[in-house]
């Protein structure tokens, strides 16, 4: 399932949430997200309040930006891992659709961004911090797009189903 998606240049960096995105997000305990601003690809993250307090401050976070090759469908899985507490750290993942074309233009937007915001949101759906992390793997996801874009258009319009591809990837990851 896809989530909702702003219109591109959507301008919430200080505020709430958009209804559908609040929707999509309010029965969740952690998501991460992709989403269009003004200031580029932003993650929006929801998470308990006791997990966005530990993220707080300088806190060492890894990337990892992935292709899964499947049959029914290319999924970019974007993995974030905060090492608030190093023994035990908090990972977050999100998965982009390169078949639906805001969630690659989302992708595409960090080929060109040299910064990626993060957007924290507490159970209740309230803003609770920003963070801006260094963004330099510019030319990985240029050629994890090129990639996927390859391994899409293998596939026929009929097989097509990312749904079925994202479950197959979470369950051979295991965050």
């Amino acid at each position: 399932m896809s989530y909702p998606e702003l219109s591109a240049g959507a301008d919430f960096l200080s505020g709430e949430l958009p209804p559908e995105l609040a929707d999509f997000l309010k029965d969740k305990d952690y998501a991460c997200v992709t989403q269009a601003t003004d200031r580029g690809t932003t993650l929006v993250i929801k998470m308990p309040s006791a997990d966005i307090q530990s993220v707080r401050g300088p806190v060492p976070i890894l990337l990892r930006q992935e292709l899964y090759d499947h049959p029914a469908a290319p999924v970019i899985r974007l993995v974030f891992t905060f090492y608030d507490q190093p023994e035990s750290p908090l990972a977050l993942e999100t998965f982009i659709n390169v078949g639906d074309e805001q969630q690659r233009a989302n992708a595409a937007a960090l080929t060109t961004q040299e910064e990626l915001p993060m957007l924290f949101y507490n159970e209740a759906l309230q803003p609770r911090l920003s963070k801006v992390m260094a963004y330099g793997t510019q030319e990985e996801m240029a050629e994890i797009l090129r990639s996927a874009d390859h391994l899409l258009g293998s596939i026929p319009p009929e097989y097509y189903d990312f749904d079925m591809a994202k479950a197959a990837v979470i369950k051979a990851t295991g965050l």
